[in-house]
C-alpha cells in the first residue's frame, strides 16, 4: 500500500469508531498530496475556518502518520501505523485556564493500552500549547515488539507530537498572517505615521477599523523588459482577502519589532527565502482603509519594500498562498482596472503611486 494512501484507507475502516467530533472532521480528509521537505503534507482549508492537513515521521516500522483538523472550536487528531487500520485508544484534552497549567485529558476509550499513553501525550500536547480542547486517536502497530521497540514508538511519538504542533501553528498563523489570533498590531498615528500603541488585531479589523502598521512586499524576476513582478493569491484560510491576487508578501509587525525585520521574517516564512533587512529596498508607504464587505475591514499605514529573486528560489508555504503569477510591468496596467482580476487592496494602492511602479523594472 502506498504510504501517501494509507491514512484515507484507515479512515474509512476505522471512522465508525470514533467519538463524533473526530469522525465529524474525518470526513473533512483532503486528497491533496502535496508535500514539502518537512514531511508537512498541504491539506484542504475550508474559508469558515476549518482544515484539515497530514503529517508524517519516523521511518519503516515505526513510520507514523496523522491526520490534524484545526476548527474554530478545537481540534481532532487521528495518528496511525501505516498500513495498519485500527483504533487503539482515544484521549480528550481540555485546557486549563490558569497560566502554566497542563490540559486535563481523559481517556475516551482503549480497546489497546498500548496505545493509551500516545493519544494522551498527543492531546495534552496540543491543548496545553493552543489552549483549546483537543480530541487524539491512535493506532499504532509494530510487528513482532519487543520492549525496545515500545521505546521507540514513544520517542517517535514525540517527533509526531512537534510535527503536529509545527501543522497546527501554520494553519493558525496563515489564518492570522502572523502571531495567530489574538496577536496585536501597532496603531499609528494618522497624520505622521508615529506609533501609538498596541491594539487587539480582531479590534484593529472590525467596524471603522484602527490605523496600524503594516508592510507590503514586491518580490521582482530578472530586470528591464525581462522583469517580472510576482503576485500571490491569498490563501482561502486568510480570515481578510482570502482568495484575493495581492503582493509578494504582506503582514503586521509585532509589537516592538521594525517594520523592516518584520518583512523579513514574513517572506522568508511565507516564501521560503532569506534577505537581510538591509537587502529589502523601501519605496514609501501608502494607508488605506477598505470595508471587506462583513463588518470588517483594513486600515494600514502601509510600508512598501522590493527584492529581486531567482528563478526556482521560493520555496512557497501552501498555507499562505495558493498561486505565485508572474505579471510583466506592463500589464499592471489593467489589472489596476480590475482585469482580469482584481487586486487586494493594498497592492492596488501601492501600485497607483507611479514611483512605486517604475522601480519594479530598475
Amino acid at each position: 500500500m502506498n504510504k501517501r494512501d494509507s491514512i484515507p484507507a484507515t479512515l474509512t475502516e476505522c471512522v465508525r469508531c470514533l467519538p463524533p467530533f473526530v469522525a465529524g472532521c474525518a470526513c473533512l480528509y483532503s486528497r491533496n498530496t502535496g508535500e514539502d521537505g518537512l514531511r508537512y503534507i498541504a491539506g484542504e482549508g475550508d474559508p469558515m475556518g476549518m482544515h484539515t492537513t497530514k503529517v508524517a515521521v519516523g521511518e519503516g516500522k515505526f513510520a507514523l502518520e496523522a491526520q490534524l483538523t484545526v476548527t474554530p472550536r478545537g481540534m481532532a487528531v487521528y495518528a496511525c501505523s501505516p498500513e495498519f487500520a485500527h483504533l487503539g485508544a482515544t484521549a480528550q484534552a481540555i485546557p486549563r485556564p490558569e497560566p502554566g497549567r497542563t490540559a486535563t485529558v481523559s481517556i475516551l476509550a482503549v480497546p489497546c493500552h498500548r496505545d493509551e499513553i500516545p493519544a494522551h501525550d498527543i492531546a495534552a500536547a496540543l491543548a496545553t500549547r493552543f489552549g483549546v480542547p483537543v480530541v487524539a486517536s491512535t493506532g499504532f502497530h509494530v510487528e513482532q515488539a519487543s520492549g525496545g521497540d515500545l521505546q521507540r514508538v514513544l520517542d517517535t511519538t514525540k517527533e509526531l507530537i512537534a510535527a503536529l504542533e509545527e501543522a497546527a501553528a501554520r494553519i493558525l498563523r496563515a489564518g492570522w498572517d502572523e502571531g495567530g489570533a489574538g496577536a496585536e498590531v501597532v496603531a499609528v498615528n494618522a497624520a505622521t505615521g508615529e506609533t501609538l500603541s498596541p491594539v487587539d488585531r480582531i479590534d484593529a479589523h472590525a467596524g471603522e477599523g484602527i490605523l496600524h502598521q503594516a508592510f507590503l512586499t514586491l518580490l521582482v524576476e530578472g530586470q528591464g523588459e525581462d522583469a517580472r513582478l510576482l503576485l500571490c493569491r491569498r490563501s482561502p484560510l486568510k480570515r481578510l482577502w482570502g482568495g484575493v491576487l495581492a503582493d509578494s508578501c504582506a503582514g503586521h509587525p509585532l509589537p516592538g519589532e521594525d517594520v523592516v525585520a518584520a518583512t523579513a521574517r514574513r517572506i522568508n516564512e511565507e516564501l521560503g527565502i532569506t534577505r537581510a533587512p538591509d537587502q529589502l529596498k523601501h519605496l514609501g508607504h501608502v494607508t488605506y482603509r477598505e470595508d471587506h464587505g462583513d463588518g470588517r475591514c483594513e486600515c494600514e499605514w502601509c510600508e512598501v519594500y522590493l527584492a529581486h529573486v531567482e528563478p526556482g528560489e521560493l520555496h512557497i508555504n501552501q498555507e499562505e498562498i495558493s498561486e505565485v503569477r508572474r505579471v510583466a510591468p506592463s500589464e499592471l496596467k489593467g489589472y489596476l482596472q480590475g482585469h482580469p482580476e482584481q487586486l487586494a487592496p493594498w497592492l492596488r494602492e501601492a501600485l497607483e503611486v507611479p514611483s512605486i511602479r517604475a522601480a519594479l523594472a530598475m
